[in-house]
């Protein structure tokens, strides 16, 4: 081991006047390939294991011209190694928004179909509760009443599971644009301005968002008020 040190030290100490003894120098350690080029010859070899850097490469030019040629060179391909670095970059950013894109319009086409359907089903119910209401003024005490009626509460089990509420609204409410459409504006003796005289169509909420409004016919106030 000691040996090895003396050698090492005198190798690093020996003083270099010139490339026959720089040459010499790396052979001592440990030189692994040797090439030559035209004006160009280089020389790869491993320093030592406790050196920050463990492998090394020298070159050697005949001329100025070839080591201009090379310095050039070697700028010319860390450019294009900075812009496809870059343009790797800007590749992998584009794909992520690819894939945000296309998870959004997936969403976006289920979210569609499932408001289609909804809106249908919603549709139905309306249809349906418009029809019992007709049909329990003289046949309220019916077996086919009673069927019909424990049918519609299946709809409100179905509408409660899909996190479906029904928009509280009553006649003489205050008109609220955030939840009512007002489909009519009326004259009216009992309700007064700015008040619901009728509730044409029930409006839904899906998860406390507004899925559709209440469809309704607002009070302008009295007859007289207006002249």
């Amino acid at each position: 081991m000691e040996s090895e040190k003396e050698n090492n030290v005198e190798v690093h100490n020996k003083k270099i006047k010139k490339k026959d003894d720089l040459v010499e120098l790396l052979k001592n350690l440990n030189i692994k390939s040797e090439s030559t080029k035209q004006n160009l010859e280089s020389f790869s070899f491993d320093l030592s294991e406790d050196n920050d850097f463990p492998n090394g490469l020298i070159f050697f030019f005949k001329d100025n011209d070839s080591e201009a040629e090379y310095l050039s060179l070697v700028e010319n391909l860390e450019e294009a190694q900075k812009a496809v670095n870059e343009k790797l970059l800007r590749l992998a950013a584009e794909f992520e928004n690819y894939k945000k894109r296309s998870l959004q319009d997936k969403d976006s086409a289920s979210n569609y179909a499932k408001e289609t359907v909804l809106k249908e089903v919603l549709n139905f119910i309306d249809n349906f509760e418009r029809g019992l209401i007709l049909y329990e003024k003289d046949n309220k005490d019916s077996s086919f009443y009673k069927g019909m009626s424990a049918v519609f509460k299946e709809c409100d089990v179905f509408l409660k599971k899909n996190s479906i509420e029904k928009i509280k609204c009553s006649v003489d409410d205050e008109f609220d644009p955030t939840f009512h459409e007002a489909l009519e504006v009326s004259k009216s003796d009992q309700i007064d301005k700015d008040k619901i005289i009728n509730i044409i169509q029930d409006g839904y909420l899906i998860k406390d968002k507004l899925f559709r409004p209440t469809l309704v016919t607002v009070s302008s106030g009295k007859g007289d008020s207006d002249e």
